[in-house]
This record gives C-alpha cells, sequence and structure tokens, in this order.
C-alpha cells in the first residue's frame, strides 16, 4: 500500500482512496459583469463620427464585395474562353500547351491588377472618411 499526503501536508493515511475534491471559484462569480466596460478615450464619439464610420464600414464592405464579384466573373470568363479555343491546345511552347501557360501564369498578374485596384479604392475611400471627420 502506498502513502499519500493528507490536506494539511503532514497527514499521512494508508489505502488507496483519494481525498475529496475541492472547487475553487472566483470571489467575482456572483457579481458578474452583464454591461459593456465604459471607454475610456481621450476623445468622445459624437454621433456624427459613428455614422461616418458606419457608413465607411458599409463601404468597404460593399467595395470588398464589387470586386470579389468581378474577380470571379472575370476568372470564369477567361477560363471559359480558354477552354472553347482548342488553337490554344494546339500551340505549345517549351513542349508545354499555352491553354496551361495561361491557367498557370496569366491568373497571377490579373490577381494584382485586382489587387491593386481594390487598395487605391480603399484609400480613397479612407481619404473621403478622414476629410468628413476632420474638423476644418
Amino acid at each position: 500500500m502506498t502513502e499519500h499526503l493528507g490536506p494539511s501536508g503532514g497527514e499521512r493515511r494508508r489505502g488507496g482512496t483519494r481525498p475529496a475534491r475541492e472547487r475553487v471559484t472566483s470571489v467575482d462569480a456572483a457579481n458578474a459583469r452583464t454591461e459593456p466596460a465604459p471607454r475610456t478615450s481621450r476623445w468622445a464619439v459624437g454621433e456624427a463620427e459613428t455614422l461616418f464610420t458606419r457608413s465607411l464600414m458599409l463601404a468597404h464592405g460593399r467595395l470588398a464585395i464589387a470586386c470579389l464579384l468581378s474577380f470571379g466573373a472575370a476568372l470564369v470568363l477567361v477560363t471559359v474562353v480558354m477552354s472553347g479555343m482548342p488553337l490554344l491546345d494546339a500551340l505549345e511552347v517549351g513542349g508545354v500547351p499555352v491553354s496551361w501557360l495561361i491557367h498557370a501564369y496569366g491568373f497571377y498578374p490579373l490577381m494584382i491588377v485586382w489587387a491593386i485596384g481594390y487598395t487605391l479604392a480603399c484609400q480613397r475611400l479612407e481619404r473621403r472618411f478622414s476629410q468628413l471627420v476632420e474638423p476644418e
């Protein structure tokens, strides 16, 4: 049989029984907050700034959806055009059909163009927002 230290540390007992489990809880468990903590910022946020921020977020969402849909349409269009042109399969560069090369390397410049356009449009939205919010 093994000996175990008791709850006080010095007390020993014999047998294979385990000590009773203890549950430890926080002191604040009964007083848990349900409301968010108050803001502690330097500037008070006005109703106009809240409205402008909400409109900026919506504009960014619309821009993202428009870029996503137009990029998806361009990808589908390029794929359909390439699959409908058997001439691209007949032409080879270095033993590789041109249609494969377009699939492998033609979409990346398209993605870069959309990424640059999206970034520029986002910057334009941010400039407009800061012009609205900043005092004159």
